[in-house]
């Protein structure tokens, strides 16, 4: 019988709470295809059985399965994807420690390059340590920004243009690899990689969500229609196909493809 299978218990208790898999994804922060692929007991399609087996309680208890049919559920799980309770805790325990030690090491590197672009005399002391300066040469320093001169006014070039182009350089990059999504109307969007979920919800008409494109994400979404999708301030152009009622879009795909 269906219903003595993972995906059959879930889907007879979604449907006796009335959800739909959309609003169970938006809730849970998850991939709305990784909901569907338990639903089905695909569970080949996971990233890994951990994180299949994770899910598959998170989904569980959202849905508000009692005790008996969760045990089952549990139960069933464990014989299939041949873990146990301590590999699971223990996968989740390590999932936890890698996100905080990423989060600190991300923070401690953007104060580091926010005090190296904005603090003009850390500059500064970088260009007078290159200047040789001879014991009976006196250097006159007259709006670091400008020139530094000798006491014969011969003027030397510190390319201060050239580390101020460089600077700006590093500001304009930032602007770069810029994903927009504008929500035209109510719709539901979801951003992730092979790792992480990044966004996951419902967005009203007009609201906006900007992002880094690092080269690997995809974007789903109900109805493509809905959003406006940019890259560095170019519009993408895509097309929904009749009767998919959710879109799948590799944005790599899309934005590297090559020109005819």
């Amino acid at each position: 019988m269906k219903e003595e299978t993972i995906g059959g218990i879930l889907v007879s208790w979604r449907k006796k709470q009335g959800m739909f898999i959309t609003d169970c994804a938006n809730e849970l922060n998850a991939p709305i295809e990784y909901l569907d692929a338990i639903e089905n007991n695909f569970f080949s399609e996971m990233p890994n059985n951990h994180y299949a087996y994770n899910l598959i309680i998170k989904y569980a208890e959202f849905i508000k399965i009692p005790d008996k049919e969760s045990k089952k559920i549990r139960n069933i799980a464990k014989q299939i994807l041949k873990i146990t309770e301590q590999k699971a805790a223990s996968r989740s325990f390590l999932g936890i420690g890698k996100s905080i030690l990423g989060n600190i090491i991300f923070i401690i590197m953007l104060l580091v390059s926010v005090t190296i672009i904005y603090d003009e005399d850390f500059y500064g002391r970088v260009l007078l340590k290159n200047i040789e300066i001879a014991d009976h040469e006196t250097i006159n320093i007259d709006m670091l920004n400008n020139s530094v001169t000798d006491t014969n006014h011969e003027s030397i070039d510190l390319e201060i243009n050239k580390n101020f182009h460089e600077k700006n350089t590093q500001m304009e990059a930032k602007k770069f690899n810029t994903i927009e999504v504008h929500a035209k109307e109510n719709v539901w969007v979801e951003v992730a990689d092979e790792e992480n979920i990044y966004i996951s919800r419902n967005f009203k008409k007009g609201e906006r969500y900007l992002f880094n494109f690092r080269g690997n994400e995809i974007l789903l979404t109900d109805n493509l229609s809905n959003i406006i999708i940019k890259y560095n301030e170019t519009q993408l152009v895509l097309t929904q196909k009749p009767g998919e009622d959710v879109v799948e879009i590799d944005l790599s795909s899309i934005i590297f493809r090559p020109k005819n």
